[in-house]
């Protein structure tokens, strides 16, 4: 028998290459949507994330939230975007690398959940609904709204909740607790995804009738302060800088009144109109996230689930509501929802069938679907350079010609200069380096129909007229004021006045979605008078820089 030769053995594979093809299919897709990302990482900031990027370099610099940048949006993606500039640089390409980051996290939290609800199968496609989806240009996925980090957190708490749902100890209850706060703290539409969550601890703990009262409903409690938390902490920080009283007004007195302003009336057709825009694009999957809503009744790996998971759903389509304007990007809330309800549609249709021939029909039909949203997105994702992708986005808003203006105004001033924007465009102070003027960063504000308004322009007008800026910026473009038949246009007659205190340096004049004629220095003289929406860039006749070649001197 010693001299049988033995059967050889084949060397045992690393265990990276014994994965399934699900796993790599996962990992396929989460590459492609990076590819994407990367790509585009040059993107033009837009208004919102100019408004992040300018508070965080703010906080960066020791500057807090509201003293010199006033929002009706909590502070949490001020300090998000604070973090992401010190790792990756202050940059469109910085924070788009962040966002790249934070997306995929939230894909891999997801392929986790869904692996943990139901299997493998259920996490992958959870996973890769996800990437595709939070990178939809009809939600501009590619962009860094609040709406990414809300998911991201509340993703988390999801998570959290999973474990405490098997481990109801007080670390994973205040771990779910903390989550959902932070992600209020991103957007405040977030609570109704924390008030789901605590509405879900109080009901466990009810169920458990077992129990003594305070043991039963302790978990409840430890969720409630964690989620209180974190905006309890951003309350005392703010006291403690001494802008608490300008944090409450703009995030609870003004807010108030900016959630009210459109009638209920209204909510339909807005509705309609921007969720038809989404559907255009990403209707294949909202449609298996119906039928995820089906099917989960004839699974029964989801009994006592079924009711878990709908009411998160419902929770995170409740954010996308307050003031009825349901913008694009508010949807990108709800997106983890929709994916959990893809993949109970797509790993239920292979359970049910897995003992007949076409089990794997579901998910080849799923991964067709994605395919065809990857083609469909073809012209933004893969052709589209990042300036023509903004546009595609965006149309003829100012957001490419904010580069090179700021480039030109850090480039003629000091650094301890002051500039004022007035319009809506705060991507500029942030591209500049350069402190603002006034805090008013938006002038939406300033055109809306409710009882600050007026006092709001001649707020913004006593504050740009104190610190008399070296630069002012003036926003030609309607959809950077959005006025409306009733507004109070006492800002535009001051400002036919007070511009004569400075002359005009520079012209970015939008002749058309590819074409900008950009006029410095003495050759406005040649060129006239703006002939089309776009920035003007006036300097303060009084300042050093000027001379009387009607253009910066050369420093």
């Amino acid at each position: 028998m010693n001299n049988l030769e033995q059967p050889s053995v084949p060397p045992a594979r690393p265990q990276l290459f014994q994965r399934d093809l699900t796993w790599w299919f996962m990992i396929a897709i989460l590459v492609l949507v990076a590819t994407v990302r990367l790509r585009l990482l040059n993107v033009p900031l837009e208004r919102d994330e100019g408004e992040y990027a300018y508070a965080g370099q703010l906080m960066l610099q020791g500057i807090p939230p509201y003293d010199l940048a006033y929002n009706m949006k909590f502070p949490g993606t001020y300090a998000a975007y604070a973090l992401i500039m010190g790792l990756f640089g202050q940059t469109p390409a910085g924070i788009h690398f962040g966002i790249l980051c934070m997306t995929t996290l939230t894909a891999l939290m997801l392929f986790w959940l869904g692996k943990k609800i139901l299997d493998a199968m259920a996490g992958m496609v959870a996973a890769t609904s996800y990437a595709i989806m939070s990178a939809s240009p009809s939600m501009q996925g590619l962009e860094g709204h609040a709406t990414h980090f809300a998911a991201f957190f509340a993703t988390a708490g999801l998570c959290a909740m999973w474990k405490a749902r098997q481990n109801p100890n007080w670390l994973n209850a205040g771990t779910a607790g903390l989550m959902f706060g932070a992600a209020v703290l991103m957007k405040q539409h977030a609570v109704f995804i924390g008030a789901w969550g605590f509405l879900v601890f109080v009901a466990q703990s009810i169920r458990q009738s077992q129990l003594a009262f305070g043991k039963r409903f302790s978990p409840a409690a430890i969720f409630c302060f964690g989620m209180v938390l974190p905006f309890g902490l951003c309350c005392l920080i703010l006291w403690h800088a001494g802008v608490f009283e300008k944090f409450w007004f703009w995030t609870i007195s003004y807010a108030r009144q900016y959630a009210s302003i459109l009638p209920l009336s209204y909510a339909p057709t807005i509705f309609w109109y921007n969720f038809g825009d989404i559907l255009s694009w990403d209707g294949l999957l909202w449609l298996l996230a119906v039928f995820g809503i089906v099917l989960m009744w004839l699974d029964e790996r989801l009994r006592g689930l079924r009711f878990w998971i709908l009411g998160f759903a419902f929770a995170a389509a409740l954010t996308t509501v307050p003031g009825f304007y349901f913008r694009n990007h508010y949807f990108l809330t709800t997106i983890p929802a929709v994916a959990l309800l893809i993949a109970c549609v797509v790993s239920g249709a292979c359970d049910l069938w897995r003992k007949k021939k076409y089990n794997q029909l579901p998910v080849r039909i799923f991964a067709l679907i994605l395919a065809f949203m990857a083609w469909h997105a073809r012209d933004p994702w893969f052709e589209m350079n990042p300036v023509q992708e903004a546009r595609w986005v965006h149309g003829a808003e100012p957001f490419p010609e904010a580069e090179p203006v700021s480039a030109f105004i850090q480039k003629n001033s000091t650094p301890d200069a002051r500039v004022a924007v007035i319009g809506s465009e705060p991507e500029i102070y942030f591209l500049s380096h350069r402190h603002s003027a006034t805090g008013y960063i938006y002038t939406y504000a300033l055109m809306e129909p409710q009882p600050f308004a007026l006092w709001m322009q001649h707020d913004m007008i006593g504050e740009i007229e104190t610190n008399a800026p070296e630069f002012i910026v003036f926003v030609n473009v309607p959809t950077s004021w959005f006025q409306m038949p009733n507004s109070d246009l006492t800002i535009f007659r001051w400002w036919g006045d007070y511009r004569t205190n400075y002359s005009i340096v520079g012209i970015a004049d939008i002749v058309g979605p590819t074409n900008t004629q950009y006029v410095w220095g003495d050759d406005i003289l040649r060129y006239g008078q703006p002939k089309h929406n776009g920035l003007e860039v006036y300097l303060r006749r009084t300042s050093a820089l000027f001379t009387n070649t009607n253009q910066p001197a050369k420093k």
